[in-house]
């Protein structure tokens, strides 16, 4: 995986953080909590982007005083609805609630087959994913036992590190597609067309993985077994790398590690996707370690800092170069050199910096001295980091 996918992800968040004039400018001080007291499953009825009516079971996040609501459906997608979009509000004395496995697997085949996917869907469920697939069951089956396997160690990681995370209240959705076409369709309809070009991606406004059957080619028979799977994937591992990698980011973004549409800084959130994504091709499922060396990246990054190279201030400050063809390979490599140095020579301060950002509200975007200034008390003076880090690293290297 020599280039990482597509960044629908930041590019919803940028959406987002556009609205900041409309929303935030006259957001009351509030906490933004992803755990509220009793919350209350309100009906809202409103038209969306598409000028379609909606109505949706959710709880209400933030409410800006002009009346504009962020939103959190059933099945754990984010709603932005502006004054002008609303038209009803209930407020009822139900219980919020998130969907169960089942409906939510019920709800993603609708989505499916409503998004033009011709190929028959099936739901398998496992003890945190709920995945919903046209690639057929086996398929399924070992990606969700890879998921799982990440899940666990994702948790047991931050546990030894002393971070404790919840687990997340929804059941964690995944839409695998049969290949590379129906996924083309499904992601220019589910999120927009350059997200086509992507080898998969998280959605953040969704919560959703969205895949397809990485061993499925024009010519190639689906694979029966678990045993033609790896053997399939063999020939790339980055293949799997790919699949932990927006795994990554939908366990941290339900975690409590980052939070959605919070200014998470995107170095932070790329590096830990990177820093889980290792692929073992000793292993039989392409994956089983955390915090290995990446090669495909310490190679980027090598090949990057030469010149002209990502400064770590220009990191740190803006995410701008992760929108910028030019930067975007040297951002992605510099942001898991980064991650990596400072979890494996500074993990209690990257742990204390990570309850920082944690505390971020919603919506709210920082100012690029406020991410130098927050960097900087946990990990000291930006050139001083960034002559250790590069030395550090240049071992690695050699």
């Amino acid at each position: 995986m020599r280039q990482s996918p597509i960044d629908i992800r930041l590019r919803s968040l940028w959406l987002v953080i556009s609205l900041l004039s409309v929303l935030a400018a006259s957001m009351p001080v509030l906490t933004g909590s992803d755990d509220p007291p009793a919350p209350r499953l309100q009906r809202i009825t409103f038209t969306d982007a598409k000028s379609a009516t909606r109505t949706i079971e959710s709880r209400v996040l933030l409410k800006a005083q002009d009346g504009g609501l962020l939103l959190e459906g059933r099945d754990g997608r984010l709603w932005n609805v502006t004054p002008k979009q609303l038209q009803n509000h209930e407020a009822t004395e139900q219980p919020f609630q998130p969907l169960s496995a089942e409906q939510l697997g019920e709800q993603l085949v609708r989505e499916v087959a409503e998004l033009g996917i011709k190929s028959p869907a099936h739901v398998i469920v496992t003890k945190h994913f709920v995945i919903c697939s046209s690639a057929g069951p086996v398929y399924a089956e070992w990606a969700g036992s890879l998921f799982e396997r990440l899940h666990d160690a994702f948790y047991a990681y931050w546990k030894d590190a002393g971070l404790e995370l919840r687990e997340s209240p929804f059941p964690l959705a995944a839409v695998v597609l049969k290949n590379r076409t129906e996924f083309a369709e499904f992601a220019t309809k589910h999120d927009r067309p350059d997200a086509a070009q992507a080898p998969g991606y998280f959605s953040e406004p969704t919560n959703r993985i969205i895949l397809f059957d990485l061993t499925a080619g024009p010519k190639s028979t689906p694979a029966k077994t678990a045993g033609d799977i790896r053997r399939k994937l063999e020939a790339s591992s980055f293949n799997v790398a790919t699949m932990i990698h927006e795994a990554t980011h939908q366990l941290a973004f339900n975690s409590g590690l980052h939070t959605r549409y919070a200014d998470n800084p995107r170095w932070l959130t790329e590096g830990m996707a990177m820093f889980f994504e290792v692929p073992d091709l000793d292993s039989r499922s392409g994956w089983k370690t955390i915090g290995r060396v990446n090669s495909p990246r310490l190679k980027d990054f090598r090949e990057t800092t030469r010149s002209p190279r990502e400064s770590l201030a220009d990191l740190i400050r803006s995410d701008d170069s992760f929108l910028n063809a030019d930067r975007s390979r040297a951002a992605y490599a510099s942001s898991w050199a980064l991650t990596f140095f400072l979890l494996k020579t500074q993990r209690d301060e990257t742990v204390a910096y990570l309850k920082k950002i944690q505390s971020k509200p919603r919506l709210v975007a920082d100012a690029p001295e406020d991410r130098i200034r927050e960097f900087e008390a946990a990990f000291g003076e930006l050139d001083a980091v960034e002559r250790d880090w590069r030395k550090w690293i240049g071992r690695q290297v050699k």
